[in-house]
């Protein structure tokens, strides 16, 4: 029988992302997640790192998954210190369904250079002055602008995942 592992947070459907526990944690929750999207998946994905407007965006594309965007500030992470100290980054994609049960889960760690690069706008993303609810307003525009993998232009990084 095989053993089922549960994801230790209580999140909403959708997609959700933070940096824990020395990586990046993107997590995708629907309903169910069926062995024909997993299985599309374990064939491959694409993860892109995406920097506009002062903004981090990671999109991830990949089987039967509509392109899911992830915002992140990194002056809103609990863990920014640990963050924009680290040489080399991971991350984690991990797809939770309703009963919080973890139905895929795929991790990977980038190279110096893909690091460098990333780290590089995070750096200067802590640099710049949001006020109040702009980072929010910000994100708002740029998702009534774009479809998701309109932002890949914005690209970054991208990896197969």
């Amino acid at each position: 029988m095989k053993t089922v592992e549960k994801f230790p947070y209580d999140v909403d459907f959708g997609a959700i992302m933070d940096y824990v526990d020395d990586r990046f944690m993107l997590v995708i929750k629907d309903e169910s997640w069926s062995d024909e999207e997993i299985a599309l998946l374990q064939k491959g994905a694409k993860l892109h790192f995406c920097y506009t407007m002062d903004i981090v965006i990671f999109i991830f594309e990949g089987g039967d998954i509509d392109s899911s965007d992830f915002y992140f500030n990194v002056q809103d992470c609990d863990a920014k210190d640990s963050l924009l100290n680290q040489e080399i980054l991971d991350v984690e994609l991990l797809l939770v369904n309703a009963a919080n049960e973890v139905c895929f889960k795929r991790r990977k760690t980038l190279t110096k250079e893909q690091s460098e690069k990333i780290l590089a706008r995070l750096h200067h993303q802590n640099t710049v002055t949001f006020m109040p609810d702009e980072f929010d307003v910000n994100v708002q525009g740029l998702q009534d602008a774009y479809e998701p993998f309109e932002l890949e232009k914005y690209a970054v990084v991208s990896l197969p995942f």
